[in-house]
């Protein structure tokens, strides 16, 4: 094979990379219990969309919204409580208005119907909550049926924090794709594992407790303190890295286990973000995974 052929073949390995990279980010980006609420609730006026916050930051009102076009004869209510709590049910109407929706570091302001909800003041405290819709003096409808909706407060992690803890995992899944392509159609394997395992460790285990302190106050949330599969997934797949690192010792390749590890880490980033995550409980005072 050409130098020339080899290069190309390693721009398109890395765009390759990239792309599955951005994909995988993306579906995280839109799962998880963390992330806002967003779809349609039909009507008898017409489809109403909606975004519900299911994540916010202490000392921040959550905001609800039926976002315009919201049809003229629809209006809302919220029905809340604190999660794990005596609370009785409280209940906020729908107003016209204008509402911020931040997630994943970015912020926007949407218009229609919408409510907010006082901010909690504990690390991993939750709202449980329904949205309900009526049109035409018809009965209230909860537009996600007998399930609430859950969420979460955290405290303020510095951006620089949060930014670099995001471009690491970025990197540690480009790399670990790209690692994965060497072991299918060759390549520097040592060269790719170690770049993988750096990456990996950097974001997971290094720049993830620390966001994870100032959110939660607590550095790992994972086995065997608690259940945070974000925390516990990292582990699986370091294990499979790991793994890969020793079956390619010194002089030795194997190939399949560098695929296998690849396998792993797509799986792992499949599992939506904050599953199991940390969480407040109202009537001990005590939590899991948070330093309340």
């Amino acid at each position: 094979m050409s130098s020339k052929s080899g290069w190309a073949g390693s721009v398109a390995a890395w765009i390759a990379a990239a792309l599955a990279t951005l994909g995988s980010l993306a579906y995280q980006d839109r799962t998880g219990p963390t992330y806002p609420l967003r779809g349609s609730v039909p009507t008898a006026s017409g489809a109403a969309k909606f975004v519900c916050m299911r994540s916010q930051t202490i000392g921040q009102d959550l905001p609800v919204v039926l976002v315009d076009p919201v049809p003229s004869e629809v209006t809302g209510a919220v029905r809340y409580r604190r999660l794990r709590s005596h609370d009785e049910w409280s209940t906020i109407a729908m107003k016209r208005g204008s509402f911020a929706i931040a997630g994943r570091g970015r912020s926007r302001t949407v218009t229609g119907l919408g409510a907010t909800l006082p901010s909690l003041s504990e690390r991993a405290g939750k709202y449980e909550y329904f949205v309900e819709v009526t049109s035409e003096g018809g009965a209230p409808l909860s537009i996600t049926g007998k399930r609430p909706i859950y969420a979460r407060y955290k405290a303020p992690v510095p951006g620089p924090v949060l930014a670099a803890h995001i471009l690491a995992i970025f990197a540690s899944m480009l790399v670990a794709i790209r690692t994965t392509l060497a072991g299918l159609f060759g390549g520097n394997l040592k060269r790719y594992l170690y770049a993988t395992l750096i990456t990996l460790l950097l974001g997971g285990f290094v720049l993830g407790p620390l966001v994870q302190w100032y959110a939660f106050g607590v550095w790992w949330s994972g086995f065997p303190f608690g259940y945070d599969w974000t925390d516990n997934k990292v582990v699986v797949e370091l294990a499979f890295w790991l793994a890969a690192l020793w079956r390619n010792r010194d002089k030795r390749r194997c190939r399949w286990s560098i695929v296998l590890a690849g396998i792993a880490t797509l799986v792992v980033y499949f599992i939506p973000h904050s599953v199991f995550g940390s969480e407040y409980n109202y009537i001990t005072g005590t939590g899991h995974g948070t330093a309340g």
